[in-house]
């Protein structure tokens, strides 16, 4: 029994010597080191966020050009996508009809100014009553307004260009029979210039103002801008319940523009907001809350931001939008704190952390 206790003894003895020298080993509990972080110092400044909307791109001003008359086209003169001049001839009607209607006015009248003048010559006789005086006046003057009229027809039976322009269609061709008003071509001004149309949100149309400027780009010349400016603001909203816009587009260098190309549209508007831009890389987290969507927020953020006891904070802010690779936030920070953009995925709220390089916007 005794050699028992003894045996049991030695073999504890024995374990605590063998643990003796690792716990010896181990070092003492340190404080937790600063992580390393980069960051940026926040700077507010004014900001215009752009309203985008995309539109087809027509002529400011177009016209249909037809001939006042029926009768059959003579002949077509112009082809489409054709320029003319002011004046120059564009199409004719058939005028043997209307030369010979223009010839028995004249008979007419030259007939009816022959009566008159006899009458008047009787004036005063008893050979002449005023009933036939009168008669013979008023013919005169039905012959003369007819003549007008097969005279007017005359110079209508053409069509020509009301000003420099281009043929954006043509309707009509050679020896066609016409109706007086039929369009026969679709004609552009060359001083009409162009304008992209399109539509924008009720949040969006009041952020804007004539002559606010805007950059359009194309499908048809991929990464080339071309200037615009706002030439019109719809007053009420249309049925899709957007708010028409019109831009005035410049051509610039030597890239034709035509009717129909697809257009995309960014505006600048002259009224500005207060806000902060900050890399994506400092952005912890997003979500949608119901405050940002009352305040037409497109979400909020979390970012950790270096207090002045240097340790991280965890931060939400308001999100107005993300532009040309930045977060637009529009509270919750102040001029010169320093936002994480660098490390946070390491960080929890409260971590010490340590600045080791500042980053510009």
């Amino acid at each position: 029994m005794l050699m028992s206790v003894t045996t049991g003894l030695r073999l504890c003895l024995f374990v605590f010597l063998g643990w003796l020298p690792f716990v010896q080993a181990q070092p003492a509990a340190t404080p937790q080191s600063a992580l390393p972080v980069e960051v940026v110092t926040v700077e507010w400044q004014d900001y215009a966020r752009p309203v985008r909307f995309s539109g087809v791109l027509e002529n400011k001003s177009e016209q249909n050009l037809a001939f006042k008359i029926s009768g059959l086209v003579r002949k077509v003169l112009v082809n489409e996508g054709q320029w003319v001049k002011e004046g120059q001839l564009l199409a004719a009607l058939d005028l043997e009809e209307i030369d010979a209607q223009v010839a028995k006015a004249e008979s007419v009248l030259a007939n009816a100014e022959r009566n008159l003048a006899r009458f008047q010559s009787l004036q005063g006789s008893d050979a002449l009553s005023v009933e036939q005086l009168q008669t013979a006046e008023t013919q005169a003057d039905v012959a003369r307004s007819d003549l007008t009229v097969a005279r007017f027809n005359q110079r209508h039976a053409v069509i020509r260009a009301p000003a420099d322009g281009r043929i954006l269609k043509r309707v009509i061709e050679n020896n066609e029979m016409v109706a007086p008003g039929t369009p026969a071509f679709l004609f552009a001004p060359r001083q009409s210039g162009w304008v992209l149309r399109g539509g924008v949100s009720d949040r969006d149309i009041v952020r804007l103002s004539l002559e606010d400027q805007a950059a359009v780009q194309f499908d048809a010349f991929p990464g080339q801008s071309f200037p615009a400016r706002i030439s019109e603001l719809a007053a009420r909203a249309d049925q899709s319940q957007t708010f028409g816009v019109e831009l005035r587009v410049l051509e610039q260098g030597s890239q034709p523009l035509l009717a129909g190309f697809v257009g995309h549209a960014s505006i600048t508007p002259v009224h500005t907001r207060p806000a902060i831009l900050l890399p994506p890389a400092a952005m912890v987290r997003a979500f949608r809350s119901e405050q940002a969507r009352q305040l037409g927020m497109q979400s909020e953020v979390e970012v950790f931001v270096v207090n002045a006891q240097q340790q991280a904070e965890l931060r939400r802010l308001p999100l107005l939008a993300l532009e040309s690779g930045q977060l637009v936030i529009t509270g919750g920070l102040d001029e010169g704190e320093q936002v994480v953009v660098a490390g946070a995925a390491y960080l929890s709220p409260g971590r010490a952390v340590s600045v080791v390089q500042q980053r510009g916007h």
